[in-house]
């Protein structure tokens, strides 16, 4: 006999107490009435008594439970092991309502069924009545006759469906199998899971396996080929069979309409796989099971893997072909003609469709695991499947169901998708980094997305003051860490270390630019001539004019500034303008990295002539102690002048700026290394720049 919910809870307190406790204690802990629990006292003993466990009212004290220790265990291990949906979770309580009507199909009392569920019996009725739906797709009905009690009825073949439809469904409710990784083994797994949980378990998981095992022994090529649904769905069908046969529940005949099953297409492996599970088993399996077998056979789902193959089906491929050329005008006219040459849509979608008229013209039903994320997140191909699957009726006469509607929608959606990549023009993108003076911060930012965008853009690095009418025409959009509101351009604002939030952003934006055309022109031959050569000088200037300076670990944010800008300019005026600077530029952005240990001092200025590049360590090769620094262990300066060929300037120097996040062992020489091991290795990361500009102009 089961213990309803609610009943659980009374039996769990009355074992946790050694001293009786009275009904208003239970009540009140419950949070019900005192009658309310007057009245399930009645069942309960009737509940405990096959444990051979009594209750003894003690007056005015309360109740306590009597029995040997053992028989308490064994009734506290019951209570551990059964599992129920809260009474107030009507879908769960449902769900378990069908499990009973379908477990056992002996006729019991509806105050059976309410007392199990911890509801009233006008609710277990309603929940009956919520259900026939449900069962009607089976052709069962729930039968209520007074003094007789509740059962299902219908056809054994129509409640082996049911039984079908249930398993599989609760199987599909697994977090393995609504991952979305639908193999055979996850849905096989799933399915024992449910058989062994006890709750939802309609066959046992014993059976199961032992079915499994006996089809993947059998090596048999149709077999092997099925889809790894519809071979969790054979395994599904074999257990029924084999456990109602158990129960004396038996197909004795074989359905008119199927005539002499010898002349069917794979009689002889319905056969040979209900001869292997009779000896498997021990059992003779009737005539008429073999019907049932070869009826999931036929509609089984194959996995197509693009080679042809024989199917049955009672059209041949001359009807099916116009049929699929009709299903593709009605669900999108527009594109129907590419769908119509893509070749492997059509093979795919002729492969499905011949099981498919063989499970509509027999009645069997397929399980769709998926069916409800399809109708929500693909509502208007699901809408326009469900149009395509009215010349499947026009056609044969049998309505289609929404979980071969489902199906249908995962074909056609695959290939329109594949249509919309086809037809969709690409290019790379061209957009702006943009930092105050376009060789700092703007190209430590470009080479962090030239990392995450790869061949997709073309990334420039600009300072603030360079956006003029010829680059904003040479430029889709821009990324900056400064508000651009005052300039006539699209540009998304974001930090400067680019987190995954606004990188989001910019792979959007890029996503959108990169399916609009634009036109582009050459750049002429001799200016590029002047560019290489304008560049070749530069690199060697700024390769020969390196320093590495040293100075002490206790020295201040300012007074390293000082003394920076002194090393780089040949006055004490032109010294305070470029310290300023800097200053301006740090309060606008940090230029201190502690992820990479190192501060990006830079800005454009007069006080210099030409760009420069030094660096400084404490002495000792220790860190910055000044809290500012937060623990860096090197600073670095790069300089460069205001005058026409700022945007070389800053392509030039940007790259070193760069170089901190990609070359770890520059660096790391930056930080701890002698200044002829960094100027060899900038040597080395500028000649690089100097080929990759070659290369992109």
């Amino acid at each position: 006999m089961e213990f309803t919910p609610r009943i659980q809870q009374i039996l769990k307190i009355l074992l946790t107490r050694k001293e009786p406790v009275s009904k208003q204690e239970i009540a009140d802990e419950l949070g019900v009435s005192k009658r309310t629990v007057q009245r399930e006292f009645e069942y309960l003993e009737l509940c405990i008594r096959k444990y051979q466990i009594g209750l003894v009212n003690q007056k005015g004290k309360g109740v306590v439970l009597k029995g040997t220790k053992e028989n308490l265990s064994k009734l506290s291990d019951r209570l551990g092991g059964q599992q129920y949906p809260d009474a107030a979770d009507r879908d769960g309580r449902r769900r378990r309502l069908l499990f009973e009507l379908l477990r056992d199909r002996t006729p019991r009392k509806l105050f059976y069924y309410s007392q199990m569920l911890g509801v009233s019996e006008a609710t277990a009725g309603s929940d009956m009545d919520a259900l026939c739906p449900w069962l009607e797709e089976s052709h069962l009905g729930i039968v209520r006759r007074p003094g007789y009690g509740v059962i299902l009825e219908g056809d054994e073949r129509d409640y082996r469906d049911a039984m079908r439809r249930f398993i599989e469904e609760t199987a599909g409710q697994s977090d393995a199998y609504s991952s979305g990784d639908i193999t055979g083994e996850v849905f096989a797994e799933a399915l024992l899971d449910a058989a062994d949980s006890g709750i939802y378990s309609l066959l046992e998981g014993d059976t199961v396996r032992r079915v499994d095992k006996v089809l993947r022994g059998m090596n048999e090529p149709k077999i092997l080929q099925l889809a790894d649904s519809a071979y969790a769905g054979l395994v599904i069908h074999i257990s029924i069979v084999i456990e109602r046969l158990q129960q004396g529940a038996a197909l004795k005949s074989v359905p008119p309409e199927m005539g002499n099953l010898e002349f069917w297409d794979d009689y002889d492996l319905a056969v040979r796989i209900l001869e292997a599970m009779e000896k498997e088993f021990g059992i003779p399996i009737p005539r008429g099971e073999l019907s049932y077998v070869l009826l999931h056979i036929r509609g089984a789902k194959m996995a197509y893997t693009g080679e042809e193959r024989e199917f049955p089906s009672d059209l041949g491929d001359d009807k099916l072909l116009p049929m699929i050329d009709r299903m593709i005008d009605v669900y999108n006219e527009g594109i129907a003609e590419e769908l119509k040459e893509d070749e492997e849509f059509l093979r795919g979608l002729l492969v499905h469709l011949r099981p498919v008229l063989v499970r509509l013209s027999t009645g069997l039903r397929i399980h769709n695991p998926i069916l409800e994320d399809i109708k929500e997140e693909y509502a208007e191909i699901f809408d326009a499947c469900r149009r395509a699957s009215k010349v499947i009726t026009e056609e044969t006469g049998y309505e289609v169901n929404e979980e071969e509607v489902g199906f249908l929608a995962m074909h056609f959606g695959a290939a329109q998708e594949r249509v919309r990549e086809n037809n969709q023009y690409t290019r790379k993108v061209n957009i702006g980094i943009v930092c105050a003076s376009g060789f700092g911060v703007a190209r430590l930012m470009m080479t962090r997305l030239k990392d995450k965008l790869g061949e997709k853009a073309i990334l420039k690095a600009y300072g603030k003051g360079e956006i003029n009418k010829y680059v904003i025409s040479g430029t889709d959009f821009f990324v900056s860490t400064m508000n651009l509101d005052q300039l006539p351009v699209d540009y998304l604002q974001v930090s400067p270390l680019i987190p995954p939030r606004d990188l989001v952003k910019i792979e959007y934006k890029l996503e959108d630019y990169s399916h609009i055309r634009r036109d582009t022109t050459a750049t002429p031959f001799n200016r590029r001539l002047d560019e290489a050569y304008f560049l070749i000088r530069e690199i060697k200037s700024i390769i020969r004019r390196y320093r590495k300076m040293e100075t002490s670990e206790t020295i201040r944010f300012r007074e390293l500034l000082q003394f920076l800008t002194m090393q780089v300019t040949d006055s004490l005026h032109a010294a305070a303008a470029l310290r300023d600077g800097i200053e301006e530029r740090e309060r606008l952005n940090s230029q201190i990295f502690p992820d990479l240990g190192v501060a990006l001092l830079h800005c454009r200025s007069g006080a210099v002539r030409e760009p420069v590049f030094i660096s400084c360590t404490p002495r000792g090769g220790g860190n910055f102690k000044d809290p500012y620094f937060k623990g860096i262990r090197a600073a670095l300066l790069m300089a460069m002048p205001v005058d026409d060929d700022r945007q070389m300037h800053a392509e030039v120097l940007g790259s070193i700026s760069g170089a901190m996040v990609t070359n770890e062992y520059l660096l790391r020489m930056i930080k701890t290394g002698r200044e002829d091991e960094i100027r060899a290795e900038l040597a080395r990361e500028l000649k690089c720049f100097f080929f990759d500009y070659l290369d992109r102009s």
